[in-house]
């Protein structure tokens, strides 16, 4: 099927009293949004660190006037306009480029309207070498399109889906409301966000999550009698409390071995808990993803179950859109939120978590997934540069590596280091 027939309608499902973003808005601070999704500004970024900074960096004027990624997009990504891009960048018209017309052409590519990203010397040198395939110091046509055609369009033309992750009764005003929790978080907070993403940002798709439990569900502190414990679990049933993490004996169909965290009862399947909250913009022809069904197992991600032995339906509805791009937005930021944007990468999507549209448990837990995150390419954005993203506009070298390197192992040109 073509993309474009899956391509949103606008025609949204509107909660009453959030057309007029100041009054849903005043009932949540400035302050404590901004509190909340800057709490971890100062986490160090690996991955990022590789290619943003100060030092030895690739960094350029402004881009060009010219701007020939748009001229691509505009013409279709044809093979003629493939060679005009090529040629802008050759300088001195030999029909290759050097390492300086290499660096202009990463310049160009990582930018948004105002400036260049800057990528650090030994990134640009990796990817030189990574794109020299036959090691003669210079870069011809057929090297340029089998490294980076794919990479180009998924930068310049991205197709993207906002997954809104488990925005449900039970996380925000229930029996699992994260303002209970450690972080004392207020889970409400993030629904006008969301609502002004959904409404202000042309999402190709949209998927919403629900956790779906069953009522005999593993993850219940209420339940933990039920199973058996395994000898190695740090704590026994009898012993545990609500937040500790138990290892159980599994069914036989499952895992000779299953560690839970107990959770209050939540989100029990059908039940005003499970449901969305009121406030929620919801879409048409959204996908709905339904996990944590099994009684026997816990799924916080949205593409697979905690153990990765059953996957949901998410990844075949996105890859039959073809979407290129995840946004991760909802709750919990250290639990179905950063487990689901793992996933994601997994899965060959370039990755971003809006930090703004989250909440969370454990702020030293999102610290730790925070970090996990970067390290594998997911960066994190607030939901005011979003719009420049899904356009294309505003291009994230964080966010282009993985799939450049994924593009190198399906044409058999991908080298460890």
């Amino acid at each position: 099927m073509r993309p474009s027939l899956f391509i949103l309608t606008r025609r949204l499902f509107i909660p009453s009293g959030i057309l007029t973003f100041s009054t849903v808005g005043g009932s949540y601070s400035n302050i404590n949004e901004q509190k909340h999704h800057s709490i971890l500004k100062s986490i160090s970024r690996p991955f990022s660190d590789l290619l943003m900074g100060n030092k030895e960096s690739s960094a350029s004027p402004p881009p060009f006037s010219y701007d020939p990624f748009d001229s691509l997009r505009k013409n279709n990504f044809s093979n003629e306009e493939f060679e005009r891009c090529f040629k802008y960048f050759d300088s001195h018209n030999q029909g290759c480029w050097s390492r300086e017309d290499f660096r202009r052409f990463l310049n160009a590519l990582f930018s948004n309207k105002k400036r260049s990203y800057c990528i650090l010397n030994d990134l640009v040198e990796q990817y030189f070498r990574e794109t020299d395939f036959n090691q003669d110091e210079k870069i011809d046509y057929d090297e340029f399109i089998q490294a980076w055609k794919k990479t180009i369009k998924c930068a310049v033309k991205p197709v993207s889906a906002l997954v809104v992750v488990d925005v449900q009764n039970d996380f925000i005003s229930g029996s699992l409301a994260l303002h209970s929790c450690p972080a004392e978080h207020r889970g409400e907070e993030v629904v006008p966000i969301i609502n002004r993403v959904l409404l202000n940002v042309n999402f190709d798709v949209v998927a919403y999550t629900y956790d779906w439990h069953p009522l005999n569900h593993i993850s219940f502190y209420e339940n933990r009698h039920l199973r058996k414990t395994a000898p190695e679990s740090p704590v026994s049933a009898e012993q545990a409390n609500v937040l500790d993490t138990v290892i159980f004996i599994g069914s036989l169909d499952l895992a000779k071995r299953i560690e839970q965290v107990l959770w209050p009862a939540h989100c029990i399947q059908k039940t005003p808990g499970a449901d969305l909250h009121r406030d929620l913009v919801r879409v048409d022809n959204a996908i709905h993803v339904y996990k944590g069904t099994n009684p026997e197992i816990d799924s916080y991600s949205a593409f697979w179950d905690n153990m990765k032995l059953s996957k949901t339906s998410l990844d075949a509805e996105l890859r039959e859109r073809f979407v290129t791009d995840v946004y991760v937005v909802g709750l919990a930021t250290d639990v179905c939120v950063a487990s689901t944007a793992m996933h994601a990468v997994e899965h060959n999507y370039r990755t971003a978590l809006i930090e703004d549209a989250c909440r969370g448990v454990n702020e030293k837990e999102i610290e730790v997934k925070r970090a996990q995150l970067n390290e594998t390419g997911c960066i994190f954005v607030d939901s005011n540069v979003v719009p420049g993203m899904i356009s294309g506009e505003d291009r994230r070298p964080e966010m282009a590596r993985g799939m450049f390197i994924e593009n190198l192992k399906e044409i058999g040109r991908y080298k460890s280091q």
